[in-house]
């Protein structure tokens, strides 16, 4: 039969032999004894007895030591986008990659893009051809469409400055060639590139009521020649039905690759400007 100690005494070390330490008396109650708390039974019995208590001096983190890790993080992070060959937002601004080549800047030269829009929006809302009888009615549903447009991508779509705080923005119309989190850049039918906030703005942009018929092969042209205006500023909305909505730039403060996945719900009042 091993011999029981009490683990509150102290003992020799004793060497090649098996201890069983047990104790009649409360851990915690030696613990106050052991920092010579007065009236340590009446203190056990009143806040300690049938409590846990932890033992361990568990280090919290400093608010500093959380800090330095996360900035370490944010490093190895930025390390593994270069690597990758992967560009910020931030560093595209500063290399210019977001500001458009002077050249470039010719309404017709967008105008495919405005066409491949088209397009996407009748795959979207899944719109049918039109039918040879004009009294047909249209199968468009509209709050279907609603849901589908607000989660739609709008580069290439023409929109109108509808209403706006800022006076000389109303009537600007152009394709948009780049959507951020604030504002439309768009070119205008005058080949002049125009960034306009969404921010206290109304818009308007068309859509088809039927699936616009397929477009003609593009004819090439000689280098260094551009097609005529005249045939190359056709708008594939000129020769369908439309239906048009208004778009309101302050519930619409969203990058596209944040919107496409945002669950948007319906509102009794909005705040149009």
């Amino acid at each position: 039969m091993t011999e029981r100690i009490n683990p509150y005494n102290e003992i020799d070390a004793l060497k090649g032999q098996r201890h069983k330490f047990e104790s009649t008396a409360s851990v915690g109650l030696g613990i106050l004894h052991a920092n010579r708390t007065h009236r340590a039974e009446e203190e056990y019995a009143k806040n300690y007895q049938g409590k846990r208590l932890w033992l361990d001096n568990n280090a919290v983190e400093s608010r500093h030591t959380k800090d330095r890790k996360e900035k370490e993080a944010r490093r190895v992070a930025h390390k593994e986008r270069r690597k990758l060959g992967i560009v910020g937002r931030s560093e595209a601004k500063r290399k210019g990659l977001w500001t458009p080549d002077k050249a470039a800047a010719q309404y017709t030269l967008f105008l495919p893009i405005h066409r491949l829009w088209v397009a996407y929006i009748a795959e979207l809302l899944n719109l049918s051809r039109q039918p040879g009888d004009s009294k047909t009615p249209p199968t468009l549903n509209v709050p279907v469409a609603h849901a589908k447009l607000v989660k739609a991508d709008f580069h290439g779509a023409i929109i109108t400055v509808k209403e706006s705080k800022n006076a000389s923005l109303v009537g600007q119309t152009g394709i948009v060639v780049h959507e951020s989190e604030n504002t439309f850049k768009i070119i205008t039918q005058r080949n002049q590139f125009k960034v306009i906030p969404k921010r206290n703005s109304v818009f308007i942009f068309r859509i088809p009521v039927y699936a616009p018929p397929p477009e003609p092969p593009l004819t090439s042209n000689p280098p260094g020649e551009l097609s005529s205006p005249s045939a190359t500023l056709v708008h594939p909305l000129d020769s369908v039905p439309t239906m048009e909505f208004d778009l309101y730039g302050n519930q619409f403060c969203f990058r596209p690759a944040d919107r496409a996945t945002r669950k948007f719900k319906h509102k009794e009042t909005i705040e149009l400007i």
